[in-house]
Formats: C-alpha cells, sequence, structure tokens
C-alpha cells in the first residue's frame, strides 16, 4: 500500500501522540485537522500494517508504551529542570515545542507527563518568526536584518546584525542576543528578540571571531547586560538575612553581620552604556525596605530616585 507524503507526516505525528498519552479519537482528529473516520483508519494501519502495538483503555483512549528511560535519576532532574526554565520564556514555536517534547520524552514519570502537559499548553505568538529567523541566521551564519526598538528612542531603526550568541536573561528568561551591529554601532550589542520586527535573512555570512568569549563578556553582569562591572554594597535587615544567605553564586558576597541581625553583602552587576545598573535595580527594589545601598552613591541615589516617585504615587493614601 502506497501512502503520500501527508498521510506519512500524520502516521509519524500519531505516533508521537499515543507514546506523549493517551488521547481519544476526537482529540486526536481535531488536533490532525482530519476526520474522526481518518484517525480510525489511521490508528488501523498503525497496529495492522506497521505492527506498532496500540493499545486501548476503558475510556477508549488510545496510547503506545513508552521505552524505558536511560537516564538516572540526577540525569533526568537535571533536563527536568533545564525544559522547565525553557517553559519560562513562554515561546510556542512549533519547533521550539518539538524540542522541549523530544527531550520530555527521554524522562520517567511523573516528570515526563508534568512536562508535556506544560508544552501542550504553549501558544504561538507573532514573535516566533523571529526566534526562527535567530536561530537561522546563528547557525547558519547569515546576516540578520531587522528594525530594532531601542530604549530611548521614538521609533525603531533598521539593524543588520552578526549573530555571535543566544542567551535566556537570567532573570525574566526572555531571549537576547550578542550581536555585531554592522550598521550604526559597529560593535557588539546586547539586544532583545521582543524588540525586533520585520525580521529577514541575508545572502551576506559571517564569521565568529576567534576571541569572541560570551562568557567573559557575560561573566560579571547580573542578568544580560555587558558593561562596566559594579560592586553594590548592601545593608540587609534581619528579616531579609536568611533569604539573602540562601542566595548562591560568584555576583554575591556576604561580608559579615551587622548588631540589630542583619546583615552587610555585596552583589555584582554591570553599568549600561549611561552608566546605569539597570538590571540591579529592580533586584534591588524588590526587597522593599529590607535593602539599603551603601556604596557605590551613583546607585544609592538612584534607588533612592525610583523609592520617591514610586512613595509619590501614594501619597495621601
Amino acid at each position: 500500500m502506497t501512502r503520500g507524503p501527508g498521510r506519512a507526516l500524520r502516521l509519524a505525528r500519531l505516533r508521537e501522540q499515543l507514546i506523549d498519552r493517551p488521547r481519544g479519537v476526537g482529540e486526536l482528529a481535531r488536533s490532525q485537522g482530519v476526520t474522526r473516520r481518518t484517525i480510525e483508519r489511521d490508528l488501523q494501519t498503525l497496529r495492522d500494517e506497521m505492527g506498532v502495538p496500540v493499545e486501548v483503555d476503558d475510556q477508549h483512549r488510545y496510547s503506545i508504551e513508552s521505552a524505558p528511560s536511560l537516564l538516572n535519576d540526577v540525569e533526568a532532574l537535571a533536563t527536568y529542570s533545564a525544559v522547565r526554565l525553557l517553559l519560562h520564556t513562554g515561546i510556542g514555536e512549533q519547533h521550539y515545542r518539538s524540542s522541549m517534547t523530544k527531550l520530555a520524552r527521554q524522562l520517567p514519570e511523573p516528570a515526563r507527563s508534568t512536562l508535556l502537559n506544560s508544552v501542550e499548553k504553549l501558544r504561538s505568538a507573532p514573535r516566533d518568526r523571529v526566534l526562527d529567523q535567530v536561530a537561522q541566521a546563528w547557525f547558519q551564519r547569515r546576516v540578520l536584518r531587522c528594525r530594532y526598538r531601542s530604549q530611548g528612542r521614538p521609533k525603531p531603526v533598521k539593524r543588520d546584525l552578526e549573530i555571535y550568541f543566544f542567551e535566556l536573561n537570567r532573570d525574566n528568561h526572555e531571549p537576547y542576543v550578542l550581536a555585531y551591529d554592522r550598521t550604526e554601532r559597529k560593535k557588539i550589542l546586547v539586544l532583545k528578540l521582543a524588540r525586533m520586527s520585520d525580521v529577514r535573512l541575508l545572502d551576506e555570512t559571517y564569521e565568529v571571531p576567534d576571541d569572541f568569549d560570551a562568557d567573559e563578556l557575560l561573566g560579571n553582569a547580573f542578568g544580560i547586560v555587558v558593561g562596566e562591572e559594579v560592586w553594590v554594597t548592601l545593608r540587609v535587615s534581619a528579616e531579609a538575612a536568611p533569604r539573602m544567605r540562601e542566595m548562591t553564586g560568584a555576583g554575591l558576597v556576604i561580608e559579615g553581620d551587622t548588631p540589630d541581625g542583619g546583615i552587610i553583602a555585596r552583589r555584582r552587576g554591570t553599568l549600561d552604556d549611561t552608566g546605569r545598573a539597570l538590571e540591579l535595580m529592580p533586584w534591588i527594589l524588590g526587597w522593599g525596605g529590607n535593602i539599603e545601598v551603601l556604596d557605590p552613591p551613583e546607585v544609592r541615589q538612584s534607588i533612592a530616585e525610583a523609592l520617591r516617585r514610586a512613595a509619590s504615587l501614594y501619597h495621601g493614601a
């Protein structure tokens, strides 16, 4: 029996869906965009012609038993954690979802079902095309042309970019790239995918410089901003000190205790092009009145101004 490419792809997808979890004929038909009768014929083909062990339960849901995981418990947890982080981006691009689904299938239960259920809830969005074009530009070493909306500029500007590195922000999990700007700045910039529009690939290619080291560039960053290193000294209240002590990483140093049960800590970050601790400030402000910036004076002043503006909104409340 000869099957066209359309049906062959549908059968392959059907098999993957049945491995993921039990599904009814109606759900399968809706997901494949075909009739119930077509799915019933496909199920019969899988069993009778292809020898796939399709099972049906008492709720008339079909499934295929998955192979056991080859990962040990720690490997499985590491893979699970990686997929959970990817889920936090909220990206629903089809290939992005497919990659997470494939990883989830390698895991034992209950991690497998938990992840697959979460991946299915992701939805496509307009930014998915940006992700697709950025991926092709990076892996194919092709120049990416886009319009980019920078902070402080009223309108997006055209940029021709050489993508050197892709990164998820450690704080908000949004995707960024380190890219060389051919058109205006003539330097490596940190660019947010959500601010790109009108993206397309050019025929021009490029090579990433041998001396480019993303880890070195991002090593002292709090999140994704590349710039001059800054250490901020903080007085942490007794209430917040236990939480601060639980935090780990090379960018945090506990200097000592204070008489009231608090601590003195130092947090590392970077300054942006305008000299602001752009990424550190929201983190500091998130601690409310439990943290006081002692040094450097510029960051202390920026925090004070931000708190004064916030307080003015609630004046008289």
